[in-house]
């Protein structure tokens, strides 16, 4: 083969690697992909059946969705009351509400949010097994809401 089908055979292969990677990271970038990567790992681990893993997998990733979705509706829902109470006491701040906060978090910081949720949890397990705190932190909402305050 000639040296110049060496070279197009290697930019082909490079240009493809790298168009597949790109594809790779825009996935693993989506926090719903990651919480659901999550779930898929604890679901295996606990030795479900496939169709178990994969149901659980795909429910854990509409349930993020439709909770990014929710909280966006949630946001957007009180930016009326946040005006109305502005005009009404002559007050400045925003409606406190951790749905909203959330939904906002995710918008710009959901990978990193989903990310120190999955390290934290793994944190977690390793403590309780290798120390004498044998307490594995369960409330998944509040460890996101956490792992979400701290990704900001």
């Amino acid at each position: 083969m000639p040296k110049s089908a060496h070279i197009l055979i290697k930019i082909y292969k490079e240009r493809t690697m790298n168009g597949v990677l790109s594809i790779l990271l825009d996935v693993f970038r989506q926090p719903s992909v990651i919480v659901a990567m999550i779930s898929l790992i604890g679901l295996a681990v606990q030795g479900k059946k496939i169709s178990d893993i994969v149901q659980g997998s795909i429910r854990t990733m509409i349930g993020f969705l439709v909770l990014a979705a929710g909280s966006g509706v949630v946001t957007e829902a009180l930016n009326p009351f946040g005006s109305m109470f502005q005009y009404a006491f002559h007050v400045q701040g925003v409606v406190p509400n951790n749905e909203a906060i959330i939904g906002t978090v995710l918008m710009k910081y959901g990978s990193e949010a989903a990310l120190i949720f999955f390290f934290g949890m793994i944190v977690n397990i390793v403590l309780s097994i290798t120390s004498r705190f044998k307490f594995i932190y369960l409330t998944g909402h509040v460890a996101f809401y956490m792992a979400s305050m701290l990704a900001v």
